[in-house]
């Protein structure tokens, strides 16, 4: 073994950590630890129904999500969860109940959508989705107020 080129080695290390930690210095820099921008719409619900719906807006800097919510109380209990999402904050969901257990969703036209439901069942509620193109004159298309970005 040649103990010149280890010896070389052991001497040149410290200072390859040292520039190794300088270069990371900028990308720590860089990494946010503050909390997105988020904020939700007015909650809807039905008379003398159990669920109510809203959507949800945030902003995590490198992306962007818009996701529209159920929210039930049944029998001193509480369940609920994603109805649709897509990625974007150029619009707000619109959210209309047209019966105690049907939900009109309004999403922006051309929209990709994720996780898109057409039905839940919360401790033995049905809920049914029934989707529709949200129009510009609506006020769901303003969203809840996060500024919007370029993309």
């Amino acid at each position: 073994m040649n103990h010149e080129l280890e010896r070389d080695f052991t001497k040149r290390e410290p200072h390859c950590l040292f520039v190794r930690c300088l270069y990371a210095v900028p990308l720590l820099l860089s990494t946010s630890c503050t909390e997105p921008l988020s904020c939700q719409s007015e909650p809807v619900g039905y008379p003398q129904a159990p669920c109510r719906a809203y959507y949800y807006q945030a902003d995590y800097g490198d992306g962007a999500v818009t996701q529209a919510l159920a929210d039930c109380y049944l029998d001193q209990s509480r369940g609920g969860g994603n109805i649709v999402a897509f990625h974007s904050l150029r619009s707000g969901i619109g959210l209309r109940w047209l019966d105690a257990h049907t939900l009109e969703v309004a999403v922006p036209p051309g929209t990709q959508l994720k996780e898109k439901r057409t039905q839940d069942r919360y401790s033995g509620y049905a809920l049914r989705y029934v989707y529709r193109k949200l129009k510009r004159n609506e006020p769901a298309w303003a969203g809840c107020g996060i500024p919007k970005r370029a993309y």
